[in-house]
């Protein structure tokens, strides 16, 4: 049986040709999460090595080129297409890539920004990763952050609900932190989505490989959505982090 990471890595792979397509509601909040970096830093010419953790197609980092002079930028995911897309769209000369499973990742205090868009949660143990991260973050060093969190989708009726993936609450990442070495700042911000149907919206998750359950579901109770005809909104509450570390 296929672990839950290899379904993750499987997924994406199918869904990376579609991505850049059926992504918007990612696009909008990579430039909200981008727009939360700008105003939170105090000098953006101290950014010099970057890492990104689930870094998909690369849009996130043809935006960082514009907007930072970095010297390092180092791109993680654990699609092997993802990486492969990324690499025929970004050429240059101080951006490499590795194809791996962010959970396994070691070298954290290289970096002087560390940037996750919509990737994280899909983490084994999405808290323990974050507590890592911080951990071994070097001083003056910089975390950002989105994630889906537990709020989303509360307007959806709970036979909807239980078909996706319960996220993390904001609150849990916070009480991880220590305010003595860390200074951070969160908001969250409702992303709505309409759909004909819901079973649309599954279909849309599908296309870009975002599909993967954790759960144990009936393929019935999937395909029996097929027969509802209701339009419905997709309310994502997005949680965005910003966190400095001010000492080891």
């Amino acid at each position: 049986m296929r672990s839950f990471k290899q379904k993750v890595s499987d997924s994406f792979d199918k869904g990376c040709e579609d991505y850049d397509s059926n992504s918007k509601l990612q696009k909008d909040i990579l430039n909200e999460l981008l727009n939360l970096l700008v105003e939170e830093l105090e000098d953006k010419k101290n950014l010099k090595t970057l890492l990104e953790l689930g870094s998909g197609t690369g849009e996130s980092v043809r935006l960082f080129l514009k907007k930072f002079s970095l010297k390092e930028i180092h791109l993680i995911d654990i699609s092997r297409k993802m990486i492969e897309k990324s690499k025929k769209k970004i050429d240059h000369k101080c951006v490499s890539f590795e194809q791996k499973d962010f959970d396994t990742f070691e070298n954290f205090k290289d970096f002087d920004l560390i940037f996750s868009n919509m990737s994280i949660h899909w983490s084994n143990d999405v808290l323990k990763l974050f507590s890592r991260i911080v951990r071994s973050m070097k001083k003056n060093a910089f975390l950002i952050i989105s994630f889906p969190n537990s709020k989303s989708f509360q307007n959806l009726p709970s036979y909807q609900r239980n078909l996706i993936n319960k996220f993390p609450d904001t609150e849990d990442f916070i009480k991880i932190l220590d305010t003595e070495k860390i200074s951070f700042k969160s908001k969250e911000i409702y992303h709505n989505q309409k759909f004909v149907n819901f079973f649309e919206f599954l279909k849309n998750l599908k296309i870009i490989g975002a599909n993967i359950s954790n759960k144990q579901q009936q393929v019935s109770e999937i395909f029996g959505l097929r027969k509802e005809k209701k339009k419905v909104t997709i309310s994502f509450n997005i949680s965005y982090i910003f966190l400095k570390k001010i000492t080891d």
